[in-house]
This record gives structure tokens, C-alpha cells and sequence, in this order.
């Protein structure tokens, strides 16, 4: 039997680093998404000023972030 480690080249210890960061920057996501989504609830005008901001940034930049 092959181990999800052997499948990916990996050693086990290489595999569960890279899950753990995995899980670590998925936690952070969400935190970041409902962060996002209470400024946006509690606080249109402060929503609207970062959209704003972030569309500033996005026209200084060659291409689209989300491109």
C-alpha cells in the first residue's frame, strides 16, 4: 500500500508540515472572510472605502488582482 506521503514524493513529516500550514492559512482565510463580512454588515460607508482603496490599488498595478 502506497501512503498519501509516497504518492506526493513526500516524507511524512514533509506531508504533515504542509497540511498543517495548509490548515493554518485556511483558518486564516475564513477569519479574514468573516472580518470582511462584519465590516460590510456593521459598517457600509467604512465597506465602500475599502472597495475603493482596493480598486486604487488595482489600477497601479499592469494587471487585475483577481485576474
Amino acid at each position: 500500500m502506497v501512503t498519501a506521503a509516497q504518492a506526493r514524493g513526500l516524507t511524512v513529516r514533509a506531508l504533515l508540515d504542509e497540511l498543517s500550514r495548509k490548515a493554518a492559512d485556511d483558518a486564516m482565510m475564513a477569519q479574514a472572510g468573516a472580518e470582511m463580512d462584519r465590516l460590510r454588515d456593521s459598517d457600509p460607508d467604512e465597506w465602500r472605502g475599502y472597495l475603493g482603496e482596493g480598486l486604487s490599488w488595482e489600477k497601479g498595478t499592469v494587471e487585475r488582482l483577481d485576474a
